[in-house]
């Protein structure tokens, strides 16, 4: 028999068989199919519950396990968001655990940086290098130059980095996770004063409006939604849920929508706008709630008695229909048509997405169209939208950092955070290479990668690469070879997720506070750990403080102390149930808690963020400083605007004579967290079509005929940051003048010397939301050419 491809290993492993090419090492053979590891009997078969992690959404899965080795994943019943469902990223799981690609101990370079060459190592020889680099670090008076690029979105793990970084004495905990739901968490910040996506309180919706929201295919609730969306529209008697979706893509939510009104791209915010515009002009909105719970509706005076411009007066002078309508290319009557139609019928729910703030004017995007659920007085209200309600767990020890730690936790961010380099951003990931290169605001000691592989997703891997290549200790905790790995000094393999122990804290979804378990469906096959035992290791390595500050054994009792605030919950957790299943309440999570939801300076929801005004004032007390500052980074927006939901053009790189189409990324359904290339499952999914192998754009029918291309034929696709080969997909549904591109793909696996590495993403100009730091991934122009066969 001719030796199996990769390809056809990978997909003989999905058939089921990949129980049989485990190991235990990097050292030791795979375990044979006719050996039963310990605890197991022959033939002992059991389903064990646990929590998905193939994406934030942290879905109940049952694992249906015999002889100690996983066979099959299900959605579990008695998990009350997913409800027994599991989307295709989940049912990818197995093909996680069982890769062969997977990395099977700690790793040591062993060759140039970027070279791709390692030496297996033990823990302890891992722990105690890095330990002391980190030590001499720190002891030279330089711990600000340790940098975490940190891919967990929340949750316990996400703490104790803060807590090692607090005590080490760095304020550079880099999130990574937010990259592109950047703009929707800092519209709920500036308006909440909570940087936390909404949730939604469905139960009594009746009428949904998506505003660039992929709610079937890349959102984190995906199986959860369509759920709901079921329920609520089939068989129902009566009136049932209006959905439109609004979007310049037509996709798998487009398709279940019941109407879908197309949009030029970036425009999203315009025609959230002119919405609003119709809802005051016409009385439509929710006076009483815009009057009791809202702040900067009306124009206003501050108590220096200077007067500020309100949302009313901005929606009803500078966005019209009729200037909406040649912005976004939606007809004028539509726009009057969906506005009237969302204000009769509350409660209403609308919804942003990563379309709708991906592009260059992505927070005043987001801002724009969250304002219309508090104009329809549907925050805190039952069917409308909320701040999710945490779980509580009990407080983390206090902590003493030393005069080091202090120190340098008061430097400024390398990413710039807060300062006028990312003016209104939390988190700034792509501009930390730059600042690498640059040594300033101060070098770069170390770096490590925890879930994160910027060099995947980023638009400046060529840039990181150079950074990394300046960076004297970089780590990586990934369990499989990724583009950022390849520029570690140590690799720290974590377990998947159906290996380890861990609690984990969903993305929000209903509101109602929740906890999910992740337990160990199987005993590890690789020499792994998890990664918030790596930093307990850590710190005892380091010494004081940090020992005294992470004192616990592991992660797992580390978690625990945080469990035992359970014990004051309502209900009282069954301690069965919380290690089968998780925690959460079942009923109504209540409604109008006023002080959860607004954490602002109003104690309202603020259609004018006087957070905003607060950190311009504090950056540019002088109004000639603010005015160069704007112009420079490119900003038309002046005064008052700045501060309200507002749409301004987006940035698009490229000379359309040159360059005539726009590219527009997306996640589809197939993408899953560390992106889909590597799974089989995820790649040959229906919606990819016969192109499931090779990178592909999506190419409108008439283009396609203009090029004289098909399905599976090849094309440059050529944009002023590069050009890449890639296989051709024609579909319906991608808008004239625009080229789809799928997110997440690439060559697998990748290498050193291979020019392909880096994914799509190297095609994309590397922009950003200029006062917010959050990359735009839309705004690349693009020229399709046809690769002719010899």
């Amino acid at each position: 028999m001719p030796a199996l491809s990769r390809r056809e290993l990978l997909l003989f492993m999905g058939a089921g068989s990949a129980a049989a090419l485990t190991g235990c090492s990097a050292d030791t053979p795979p375990r044979p199919v006719s050996v039963v590891p310990p605890g197991w009997m022959r033939g002992e078969e059991r389903w064990i519950g646990t929590a998905c992690g193939q994406c934030p959404a942290a879905c109940g899965v049952r694992v249906r396990v015999r002889e100690g080795r996983a066979l099959k994943l299900e959605g579990d019943p008695a998990h009350p968001i997913s409800q027994g469902g599991l989307g295709p990223k989940g049912q990818s799981g197995l093909q996680v655990l069982y890769h062969p690609d997977r990395i099977r101990s700690p790793l040591e370079r062993d060759g140039e940086r970027g070279a791709g060459r390692w030496k297996p190592i033990s823990w302890q020889a891992a722990i105690d290098g890095i330990a002391a680099r980190l030590r001499s670090l720190r002891e030279a008076g330089e711990a600000q130059g340790l940098v975490v690029i940190d891919g967990e979105e929340r949750g316990i793990l996400r703490e104790l980095w803060e807590r090692f970084l607090a005590a080490y004495g760095s304020p550079n905990h880099v999130e990574h996770a937010h990259a592109l739901d950047g703009g929707r968490r800092l519209a709920m910040a500036h308006m909440h004063g909570r940087a936390e996506l909404p949730a939604f309180a469905w139960e009594r919706t009746r009428y949904v409006l998506g505003i660039g929201a992929g709610l079937f295919e890349s959102y984190c609730q995906t199986i959860h939604l369509m759920r709901v969306s079921s329920d609520k529209r089939r068989g129902v008697h009566g009136p049932r849920v209006k959905f439109v979706q609004a979007s310049s893509r037509f996709s798998v939510t487009e398709a279940k929508a019941d109407e879908w009104v197309p949009l030029a791209p970036g425009t999203h915010g315009a025609l959230a706008l002119g919405i609003a515009h119709v809802l005051v002009r016409d009385g439509l909105y929710d006076e009483d709630f815009v009057r009791e719970h809202t702040f900067g509706f009306e124009d206003w005076t501050d108590a220096q008695g200077g007067a500020h411009r309100g949302y009313r007066d901005l929606v009803l002078s500078d966005y019209a229909p009729e200037r909406v309508a040649e912005l976004s290319e939606v007809p004028v009557e539509t726009i009057e048509r969906v506005a009237r139609e969302l204000g009769s019928n509350p409660p209403a729910i609308v919804l942003f997405g990563e379309e709708a703030s991906t592009a260059s004017n992505g927070a005043g995007t987001a801002m724009a169209i969250h304002a219309l659920n508090a104009l329809l007085g549907n925050l805190e209200r039952p069917g409308g939208a909320l701040v999710q309600r945490r779980v509580p767990l009990a407080p983390w020890p206090d902590l003493a950092p030393d005069e080091t730690a202090r120190a340098g936790f008061a430097r400024p961010r390398i990413d710039g955070a807060g300062s006028p380099a990312c003016a209104l951003g939390t988190s700034c990931p792509d501009s930390v290479p730059a600042a690498i290169l640059e040594r300033t605001p101060y070098a770069v000691g170390a770096l490590v990668f925890s879930r994160a592989n910027p060099l995947l997703a980023s638009p400046n891997a060529a840039l990181w690469e150079r950074a990394l290549a300046r960076v004297p200790l970089v780590v990586s905790t990934s369990s499989l070879p990724d583009e950022t790995t390849l520029w570690a000094d140590y690799v720290l393999p974590e377990p998947s997720y159906l290996e380890r122990w861990e609690v984990v804290e969903p993305s929000p979804s209903t509101g109602r506070p929740l906890l999910a378990q992740r337990r160990p469906a199987v005993l590890p096959l690789h020499d792994t750990l998890h990664a918030g035992d790596v930093i307990l290791r850590l710190a005892r390595a380091i010494g004081s403080p940090l020992a005294e500050a992470l004192p616990w054994t592991d992660f797992r009792a580390a978690s625990l102390e945080r469990l035992s605030g359970l014990a004051a919950a309502s209900p009282v957790p069954d301690p069965e149930q919380l290690e089968r299943d998780g925690w959460w309440i079942d009923e109504d999570q209540g409604f109008e808690q006023w002080d959860l939801a607004f954490a602002t300076p109003s104690g309202r929801f603020e259609f004018y963020s006087q957070a905003i005004a607060a950190r311009l004032d504090g950056l540019f007390p002088e109004p000639a400083a603010r005015e160069a500052y704007l112009r420079s980074r490119g900003v038309a927006a002046r005064g008052d605007e700045l501060c309200l939901p507002h749409w301004e053009a987006p940035v698009l790189a490229g000379d359309p004579r040159e360059y005539p189409h726009l590219l527009v990324p997306y996640h589809g359904i197939e993408h899953a967290s560390g992106g889909s290339r590597h799974v089989p499952l995820l790649r040959e999914l229906p919606t990819v079509g016969r192109v499931a192998w090779r990178e592909r754009v999506e190419l409108h029918p008439a283009h396609a005929r203009e090029l004289g291309v098909r399905d599976g034929d090849e094309v440059t696709a050529r944009t002023p940051a590069g050009l890449r080969t890639m296989a051709v997909r024609v579909v319906a549904g991608t808008r004239p003048g625009t080229v789809g591109l799928p997110l997440g793909g690439g060559a697998w696996p990748p290498r050193a010397d291979d020019p392909r590495r880096g994914g799509v993403a190297g095609l994309l100009v590397p922009l950003v939301d200029p006062l917010v730091g959050t990359p735009a991934v839309l705004g690349t122009r693009v020229l399709i050419e046809k690769v002719e066969v010899a």
